[in-house]
């Protein structure tokens, strides 16, 4: 199962509005994700960029 973002309020095994997450198999909506009603979701990327440390040469 993956998780796809719903673009489109549509019906499936239940009602989805805009914006909602759908768990389903990519065989059973690979005609909603044709037709732009669902899309693959983005993995969450961790943002791993570390805060700059102040220099020491300017006493701050």
């Amino acid at each position: 199962m993956e998780e796809y973002e719903v673009m489109r309020r549509h019906q499936g095994d239940k009602f989805y509005e805009e914006g909602e997450t759908r768990e389903a198999k990519p065989s059973d909506v690979s005609h909603l994700v044709a037709r732009g009603v669902l899309r693959k979701k983005a993995p969450e990327v961790l943002n791993k960029v570390r805060a700059v440390p102040k220099s020491k040469a300017r006493g701050k």
